[in-house]
């Protein structure tokens, strides 16, 4: 059975307006880079990363803790960026 390239990394949002339009299309744009899957969660829902939508269905507001969640070669490296993201303030004013 080959290894399971499926990683993981929790964050807790730290933007002050928590994850809004801005930060979400950045993920999704940054998702869709990624030659796998990769999903956010928060408590039971699950959203698909390359998807605005989605992203904004968590309703993840400043402090609340997600999940990040990658399938795929490279997925441990790309969470790292995905993180590196979230820790710059998707390079908008906090």
């Amino acid at each position: 059975m080959a290894p399971s390239n499926v990683a993981r990394r929790e964050l807790t949002v730290a933007l002050e307006q928590g994850l809004h339009v801005v930060p979400c299309s950045v993920i999704a744009k940054t998702a869709r880079e990624f030659n796998g899957s990769v999903r956010i969660l928060r408590g039971g829902m699950v959203a698909d990363a390359t998807s605005i939508f989605d992203l904004l269905g968590l309703n993840a507001q400043r402090g609340t803790v997600l999940t990040l969640e990658a399938d795929g070669e490279g997925a441990a490296e790309f969470l790292d960026r995905l993180v590196s993201l979230f820790e710059s303030g998707f390079d908008t004013p906090r």
